[in-house]
């Protein structure tokens, strides 16, 4: 990935709802440049989505550490759950790492109550945005 390219995602990261041409202006290319240069990226797999951020505070980080190796039926699982964001199949300490954000205190302790049917969590919340 070249200098150009990095200038555009750093733009993306930013702000993903600017045009090709701010971020044309910004990178010093035309608008179709940087439109090209994107959707060369999103091809090759170094851009694979765009999302919304939501405050921190009502997002969690869950660590879970299965009881067995039922990984399909957890998966299958995860899958259906619309307040989980995220799932990794991770290495090192947990086997996954889950992303949620969850509606109410309430519905939180629910999903974590269902996860106890495959293993144990750690949860981990933000306290406050340092950058």
């Amino acid at each position: 990935m070249d200098k150009i390219n990095q200038a555009i995602l750093k733009c993306l990261r930013t702000n993903a709802r600017l045009s090709w041409q701010e971020i044309g202006r910004t990178v010093h290319l035309s608008g179709q440049a940087v439109a090209v240069r994107v959707l060369h990226m999103q091809d090759s797999g170094v851009i694979s989505g765009y999302t919304v951020r939501t405050h921190p505070r009502s997002r969690y980080w869950v660590t879970v550490f299965m009881n067995n190796a039922a990984f399909d039926a957890f998966e299958q699982y995860i899958a259906q759950q619309a307040d989980v964001l995220e799932a990794y199949k991770t290495a090192g300490e947990g086997c996954y790492q889950l992303t949620i954000e969850a509606e109410s205190s309430s519905r939180l302790d629910a999903l974590l109550s269902e996860l106890l049917t495959y293993g144990t969590y750690r949860v981990h919340t933000v306290i406050r945005q340092v950058k």
